[in-house]
């Protein structure tokens, strides 16, 4: 075994998420997980894909890929040098020796075009220019006759309408108050980052409530677990490892001024809601410490 793989699996072991997990997170086989685990690089495709499967791996744990790959530098495997081909002297002088067309030749058929475009052009110009000059005639057009109205036979201008008299408008009624629409209110957004703690400030003067929805389709189902952590980490709801769990996880006016959520495989969480407004997920890692941090209402 080597240390970069005894490091992998103690990180997924503390994170409690099993291999097959991981073969579903990253579409890596399990087979190729192992060997990776135990440093038998012999049982993947290839250096190319061993270096990518440890890249994805390391991912899928929410590690930084720079800082594994510098620290483990010496067990990763050596990437493989790319064969080089040199063209021979006869190949090298073949395509050098090539002749090249003239650029005289090259230019003849184009100005042939050009001048034969300009030829046509001008003989369209001059057979237009006969033609208006034969037709000098132009017929008259004849004037439309005038018609005369006789005003005896024209109707009266003013003509005796019957008077309408004025509609009675009905009283207003008072229209009845719609009620308010409620303030829809905007998610909450990420506060700070830093690495796999992310920050969320949650306006509220006494209790914080939380739900959790898991998406039904989630596969593998995500781990989570919550905490108080002003209570030195007294769990506020049982941790949610597989599907049979309670799902959305619920927590009702807790007393605290900081939850941290934990939660393993972010892409399978659906919503959080804390106090009916939902956070604003950054779903970029895949392993996070979320904590809500309450502040007073302004």
């Amino acid at each position: 075994m080597t240390e970069l793989g005894t490091y992998l699996k103690e990180q997924r072991e503390t994170l409690g998420i099993s291999l097959e997990q991981i073969q579903s997170t990253t579409k890596i086989q399990k087979r190729y997980i192992l060997a990776i685990e135990e440093g038998d690089y012999k049982q993947l495709p290839g250096a190319f894909y061993a270096r990518a499967f440890i890249k994805t791996y390391a991912e899928a744990l929410g590690l930084d890929v720079d800082e594994v790959f510098a620290t483990y530098k010496r067990d990763l495997p050596e990437p493989e040098a790319q064969p080089v081909v040199e063209l021979s002297r006869r190949a090298t002088y073949s395509k050098s020796a090539a002749p090249k067309k003239s650029v005289a030749k090259r230019w003849i058929p184009n100005i042939i075009i050009i001048a034969l475009i300009f030829a046509i052009g001008v003989a369209l110009y001059y057979g237009f220019q006969a033609f208006q000059d034969g037709d000098g005639t132009k017929t008259a057009t004849p004037k439309q006759s005038e018609v005369t109205i006789d005003e005896g036979d024209a109707p009266s201008k003013e003509t005796n309408t019957p008077s309408e008299e004025p509609k009675e408008e009905p009283a207003e009624t008072e229209k009845e108050e719609e009620p308010a629409k409620k303030e829809e209110k905007k998610p909450l957004a990420v506060k700070t980052t830093a690495g796999q703690d992310i920050t969320y400030e949650v306006p509220a003067d006494d209790t914080m409530s939380v739900s959790i929805q898991i998406k039904k389709d989630a596969s593998p189902s995500p781990f989570v677990g919550i905490r108080d952590t002003s209570l030195e980490g007294k769990a506020l709801a049982p941790d949610h490892i597989n599907a049979s769990d309670p799902n959305p996880i619920v927590v009702k006016n807790a007393k605290t001024d900081v939850i941290r959520i934990r939660i393993g495989s972010i892409k399978g969480i659906d919503k959080i809601l804390v106090n009916d407004q939902e956070l604003k997920l950054n779903r970029s890692l895949l392993v996070q410490n979320i904590y809500l941090k309450k502040v007073a209402t302004p």
